[in-house]
């Protein structure tokens, strides 16, 4: 886990991010323990069980070939290397005719795609273990800031800024009311449409069906 995150950022989290950490710690040494390397004789292994089965290359040196696998496997698991030589024996393997003995790289090749899921998950949690650092840093920074707004000295101080800046400043006026003399008032009248006040409830259909 220390290449994941330092263990000293771990151990400051709040209580409330804290039991996610653990999982994440715990889970992340979990995967570690599944990737230790093979020995020597479980690679040897595995190349017994399909050499009792599958034909060998042509022109194939038994002795270069054992060295050619120890040195494509020396970094797998056991788990891997033994599930690899079982998928190959069981025609799991695309591309495979079943005849013939995988060479190295075909046979590592299917052992570290075995892996992958356990290094995808363990990509993910790295990541989210740098978030939750993130986060909890994020999470600090705002009490503190909510803190310092509920000071009643700050707030002081803040208002007396805003007093500052605006002071000597223009203070806003409303629009003055403009007075119109009577003769102005006339003509505006007059351009006005005049109103019918005969009522056009005579000509609707009810009215004269009624009548």
């Amino acid at each position: 886990m220390r290449d994941l995150v330092a263990t000293d950022d771990f151990d400051k989290l709040p209580e409330k991010y804290r039991d996610r950490a653990r999982a994440i710690k715990a889970r992340v040494a979990e995967i570690d323990g599944l990737m230790k390397p093979c020995d020597a004789s479980d690679t040897r292994a595995a190349v017994l069980r399909m050499a009792g089965q599958f034909r060998d290359q042509p022109e194939i040196d038994h002795a270069e070939m054992a060295g050619e696998f120890l040195a494509a496997c020396r970094d797998l698991p056991a788990w891997a290397v033994s599930e690899a030589a079982s998928d190959f024996l069981a025609g799991r393997v695309d591309n495979h005719t079943g005849q013939f003995m995988p060479t190295c790289a075909e046979f590592a090749k299917r052992a570290r795609a075995i892996m992958t899921p356990f290094l995808s998950e363990r990509a993910a949690l790295r990541t989210e273990a740098s978030k939750l650092i993130d986060r909890a840093r994020e999470d600090h920074k705002r009490h503190l800031i909510e803190m310092e707004r509920q000071d009643p000295a700050v707030r002081k101080r803040v208002a007396a800024l805003a007093e500052a800046a605006t002071a000597g400043a223009a203070k806003r006026q409303g629009l003055p009311r403009i007075a119109m003399n009577q003769a102005e008032q006339k003509r505006i009248d007059a351009l006005k449409r005049p109103r019918q006040d005969i009522s056009k409830l005579e000509q609707t259909k009810i009215v004269k069906g009624r009548s």
